[in-house]
């Protein structure tokens, strides 16, 4: 009997192939948007500290200072906000980009495993009809 063969293999490669990259490219969005929310966190941590380090009896200058220290702390972290929603936006088309790549390749592994189930149940009708055969051949002998 003849070994399976799926003829859409390569299709069915290339499909898990661009899974793949699918995948790749989803982790490299959601490592962005991590390393901007540890940026996030970093600036309250700096905040938290300097709020810690000064208390309110501090003067003037020292105040204005911290003042300007916070404003830019502010500006940091509205820019950083901005672009974690830009980076979500992308980590959200990649994540669409691999669900519709995994529905690609399922589509394709449930058509080999039902070609597959298919010509098992060939090979074993074959197999039933050549045992039939021998056995014919042996009960009636060789007809000349």
């Amino acid at each position: 009997m003849k070994k399976f063969s799926f003829s859409m293999q390569k299709i069915l490669d290339l499909r898990e192939f661009e899974q793949q990259q699918a995948e790749a490219e989803l982790g490299k969005a959601n490592a962005e948007v991590a390393r901007l929310q540890r940026e996030l966190d970093s600036i309250a941590r700096k905040r938290a500290a300097t709020i810690k380090a000064f208390d309110t009896g501090t003067d003037c200058v020292v105040q204005l200072g911290i003042q300007n220290y916070f404003f830019m702390l502010d500006q940091k972290k509205e820019r950083f906000l901005a672009e974690i929603a830009q980076a979500q936006l992308a980590a959200d088309e990649k994540r669409e980009a691999v669900r519709q790549a995994m529905q690609k390749v399922k589509v394709l592994e449930k058509l080999r495993e039902s070609k597959l189930r298919q010509w098992k149940r060939d090979c074993l009708k074959a197999e039933e009809l050549e045992s039939d055969d021998i056995v014919t051949f042996h009960h009636h002998g060789p007809s000349i």
